[in-house]
């Protein structure tokens, strides 16, 4: 080998070293760049997530609040609709009576037209000459 070829070996080693370190450099340049980007992702999916959670706790709470005025509600619904359903049961009661007094007192009628016709009956056949005069 000559000189010159030797001189070529020796620039084309030292360009593909020089190559080679700048392609390292590039790359240990990217990594950074690559891990600080991922770091900006993380943090902004848990930023992003943690303002998500935030609302479904603050969803969570409006729902469990609605919830117990719900339930409220239904019981106050529930105490209401039992005085309703008393209120009910006692007209009721309170149409039955009426029934029970009118039928009583068509009974009272009846028995009294009875009594009256046997007193006419009794009468007359005590006193046939007034049953024929006219009053």
């Amino acid at each position: 080998m000559s000189s010159s070829s030797a001189a070529s070996l020796a620039d084309i080693l030292r360009d593909h070293q020089a190559a080679h370190l700048e392609h390292k450099r590039a790359s240990e340049h990217l990594r950074r760049d690559a891990i600080r980007d991922i770091g900006q992702l993380c943090d902004t999916a848990t930023t992003s997530l943690s303002a998500q959670l935030a609302r479904v706790h603050a969803n969570q709470r409006d729902i469990e609040a609605l919830a117990r005025d719900c339930a409220h509600r239904v019981q106050q619904h529930v105490r209401s609709t039992a005085k309703w359903a008393k209120m009910v049961d006692q007209f009721n009661a309170s149409l039955k009576e009426l029934g029970d007094v009118r039928n009583w007192a068509q009974v009272i009628e009846r028995d009294m037209l009875d009594v009256a016709a046997t007193l006419e009956i009794v009468h007359a056949s005590l006193n046939p000459t007034s049953a024929q005069l006219p009053e």
